[in-house]
């Protein structure tokens, strides 16, 4: 997959409880260890998604554009083990 030199990668987890983090990095692979770092912290059901950002350089405050999105993870019930 080609992406833009100048893009992001940016990283968004939340749970049904609405706790969660997000991020932005300039390494997929980093912003992906984040969002699965972040679910693990968040209740189980909680999920998120890794999204390609890129700067707007034509806005009068500093944004991002949202383009593609590279991952989407969901947090599993946990299953509790038998005592």
């Amino acid at each position: 997959m080609h992406f833009d030199t100048e893009g992001f990668s940016s990283w968004t987890a939340s749970d049904d409880d609405g706790r969660g983090s997000c991020g932005i990095t300039g390494e997929l692979e980093r912003a992906s260890a984040r969002l699965r770092q972040a679910l693990q912290e968040l209740a189980p059901g909680a999920s998120g998604e890794v999204q390609f950002v890129r700067l707007d350089r034509y806005a009068s405050d500093p944004s991002y554009i949202y383009g593609t999105t590279l991952l989407r993870l969901h947090r599993g019930k946990a299953i509790a083990a038998a005592e």
